[in-house]
């Protein structure tokens, strides 16, 4: 899955915040709308001094939708957004998993809601996490007669396919180096879970031989020893939803020549190879690939150390804005960190006023390190 242990995004900015503390701040007063709207629930959250400016949020995959309550506290990452006046709009999606397609129609007709119940905001933005990034992505580039700009926060931003055929390729490798552990690739049991039982499992088999498990860890590059048994239990509910929704199996290793695993030669003659079936490749293909026109400013900003969604994959996207001609309009940065989406809120409010100045006054960020 997109993030760790199969927690939403939101609820790990909150486990962020209790390990590395937050500066206390008076919580703004806001007007909390709760709804369901086409069979999405939703939030919407305006503060009472509104300055008629908004961002659109994208959460990034869980297994079911996400509801919203209205005795529950708004994630500590938004704070910052209702400071400066901005409204936020979330859709909790009509589908869970790989659900870029409901949650683009999904949060495009909350959007449409709020305009009706509130005006058009003067100026909007969005903002996502993690699969919620590529959402951000896709919406800033479709959209830029709505969208001023956009945030990707730990965002699966690289091609669909590549990003989870490079999981697929890591799975089939742990089952050359240690067959049975993991089960069925293709079809991934519909009864499967990633569940402690089977992190544990794949925990234990990795720590019988190390020599293996370095092998993985050199050639996968965006894991350590700790996660990667996350990593891969993680991941299977990933295939399982995604040949679901493609009606087939999008993914595939037949065509990769493996490297930089320590044996490649025994590794590449042993593996067991899978093409992927066309159509459901296609169906992957669309959902997502970046076309590369940004025409409006997008920040996107990685942990060094996601073994989820690796912060190189994001230089895809980068070159896919050059060609297009729009490399003046994407800044990359990072936080020094290990974990999938564990920004601190107080990261998630500077990234956000980066975002702000670049569109309001023209000062666009310097890629590298957060500042």
């Amino acid at each position: 899955m997109r993030f760790a242990v199969s927690c939403p995004s939101i609820f790990l900015l909150a486990l962020a915040t209790a390990l590395h503390g937050a500066p206390v701040r008076a919580e703004p007063k806001t007007a909390t709308e709760i709804g369901t709207l086409a069979g999405a629930a939703y939030r919407i959250d305006i503060p009472v001094d509104w300055n008629r400016r908004a961002v659109v949020f994208f959460h990034g995959t869980s297994e079911t939708p996400l509801t919203y309550a209205a005795d529950e506290p708004l994630a500590p990452m938004f704070r910052h957004v209702l400071q400066r006046k901005y409204a936020v709009i979330q859709s909790g999606y009509s589908a869970g998993g790989w659900a870029l397609e409901e949650a683009e129609k999904d949060s495009e007709r909350l959007r449409r809601h709020f305009v009706a119940g509130h005006g058009g905001p003067d100026q909007l933005l969005v903002m996502g996490m993690s699969m919620g990034g590529a959402l951000a992505a896709m919406a800033v580039e479709r959209h830029a007669d709505i969208y001023a700009g956009a945030l990707s926060l730990c965002g699966a931003i690289e091609p669909s396919d590549a990003m989870f055929n490079r999981d697929f390729a890591l799975a089939a490798a742990f089952d050359f180096h240690f067959p049975g552990v993991l089960p069925s690739l293709v079809p991934v049991p519909a009864d499967y879970a990633a569940d402690a039982r089977m992190t544990a499992k794949i925990a234990a088999a990795l720590a019988s031989k190390p020599a293996a498990t370095q092998s993985l860890l050199r050639w996968y590059g965006a894991a350590d020893a700790a996660s990667l048994a996350d990593v891969l239990a993680d991941t299977l509910v990933d295939f399982r939803d995604l040949q679901r929704r493609g009606g087939g199996n999008p993914l595939g290793n037949a065509d990769l020549i493996y490297v930089n695993s320590g044996d490649d030669a025994a590794l590449n003659a042993g593996v067991r190879r899978y093409r992927a079936d066309a159509r459901a490749a296609a169906w992957l293909a669309r959902w997502y690939t970046p076309s590369g026109r940004l025409t409006r400013p997008l920040l996107a900003v990685h942990d060094i150390g996601d073994p989820l969604v690796p912060a190189a994959g994001a230089f895809t996207y980068a070159l896919t804005v050059q060609r297009a001609g729009h490399a003046d309009n994407f800044v990359q940065q990072y936080v020094d960190r290990a974990g999938h989406c564990v920004f601190k809120p107080e990261e998630v409010a500077r990234a956000f006023d980066q975002l702000v100045d670049w569109i309001d006054a023209g000062k666009r960020p310097a890629s590298g390190k957060l500042p």
